[in-house]
């Protein structure tokens, strides 16, 4: 069995998507490796249990990363421009999991890295979460049209999305007002009707980011119809999927298909209290399935994802095991 041997530097591991990555590590037991944590000068001489010993967090300015291998990226584009071009001076090998870094030169994507490459650079979260499922299905038939009604958690603007939910619950429970700062408008309670900047006349910009992803990914599907919402959840994004196929399936066919995706759980019960919900299955790194409804060639389904860790954190780390 391969192992993750290599020396591996987590970089923002205070925020929510560094913190998906330590959890990984953690859980990956094919990681023997050593570890460094790096974080911003505000957390310095902190530290986090891993593997139930203490790692003090270290600040990147300045320090030496002659004995890293690996570093992963979980940071500010700013940051992670300034970063990246030390790392890679220094022989480290580079794995930006937001996907900042995706212009410059030498960038190479995740699903096309050789082991010449030296930075290696995500897709979307949620597009990596999503493509399995959807790979499965476009070896049974093509997809003709696909629609998707997403979700999202407060999880999306990360720590700080996290908190100001948890402060504006506290806050509004107790009878005082609010000011938000993370979010646009008040979340708790609530429903947004997107979670950014958008086109009069068109998408937010992490719709276009999906739609574009999974273009590349998948270029034999159609462009997906494509509308999102930020609801008052802390962890795990809720997509309700629709997808035209060229041909009808069996249900026998699709729920085999489905059931034979690595990282993909199937809820084909009638089950109420079994289904899968943000607050059960919001932090893992399996995408959950469930509601699979088959009219035709027509399918529904119900879709429920951590994108950091059933997209990003799980891709870097197979990459790695693959790279051991």
């Amino acid at each position: 069995m391969a192992a993750i041997t290599q020396s591996v530097a987590l970089f923002g591991v205070t925020g929510e998507l560094g913190r998906a990555f330590l959890d990984g590590l953690e859980e990956q037991a094919a990681f023997t490796g050593r570890l460094r944590l790096f974080a911003s000068e505000k957390s310095i001489e902190e530290t986090r249990l891993f593997r139930d010993k203490p790692y003090l967090i270290e600040n990147p300015d300045g320090a030496d990363f002659s004995d890293v291998s690996e570093a992963i990226l979980a940071l500010p584009a700013d940051i992670a421009d300034d970063l990246a071009p030390r790392l890679l001076a220094a022989g480290v090998r580079v794995w930006d999991a937001t996907g900042h870094l995706k212009n410059l030169q030498q960038a190479v994507n995740i699903k096309a890295q050789s082991e010449h490459d030296l930075l290696l650079v995500c897709d979307d979260a949620m597009a990596i979460a999503l493509l399995p499922l959807l790979q499965a299905i476009t070896e049974l038939t093509s997809i003709v049209a696909a629609d998707a009604t997403v979700l999202l958690p407060a999880s999306l603007k990360g720590r700080q999305g996290v908190r100001e939910l948890a402060s504006q619950t506290g806050e509004l429970l107790n009878g005082r007002g609010i000011s938000p700062t993370v979010w646009p408008q008040q979340l708790s309670f609530n429903v947004l009707a997107a979670d950014g900047s958008f086109e009069r006349n068109g998408p937010t910009l992490s719709e276009k980011r999906l739609q574009q992803a999974l273009q590349t990914l998948l270029p034999a599907m159609p462009v997906l119809s494509l509308r999102s919402y930020v609801v008052p959840v802390f962890y795990g994004a809720t997509i309700d999927l629709r997808l035209s196929l060229a041909d009808k399936v069996t249900r026998l066919a699709l729920t085999t298909a489905l059931k034979d995706v690595v990282g993909l759980q199937l809820h084909d019960r009638a089950d109420f209290r079994g289904l899968p919900t943000p607050v059960g299955e919001g932090i893992s790194d399996q995408v959950h399935v469930s509601r699979l409804l088959l009219e035709g060639s027509d399918v529904r389904l119900s879709v429920l994802c951590d994108p950091l860790r059933a997209g990003l954190v799980r891709s870097v780390l197979d990459s790695l095991l693959k790279c051991s």
